[in-house]
């Protein structure tokens, strides 16, 4: 959806590797609070930080790729 925030992406990512996972009969649980807290979402080189803010403020749009990238220590 066009006028969605980046948490809604990030819930829909979380439930598309958990059908994948069971699916391919694969790792059963994940901890996505280390997960979030490890790596950063990203998309074309920025990073996606603020979870309130639409999808197409950053010019995200359908079929584009969004990928992880692991947070540098402080």
């Amino acid at each position: 959806v066009q006028n969605a925030s980046v948490l809604e992406l990030k819930k829909a990512l979380r439930r598309h590797i958990q059908l994948r996972q069971a699916r391919q009969g694969g790792v059963q649980h994940l901890s996505w609070k280390y997960i979030w807290r490890t790596y950063h979402l990203t998309f074309a080189g920025e990073k996606l930080a603020d979870d309130r803010k639409k999808l197409r403020e950053y010019g995200i749009r359908n079929r584009d790729e969004v990928s992880f990238i692991k947070k540098l220590r402080k």
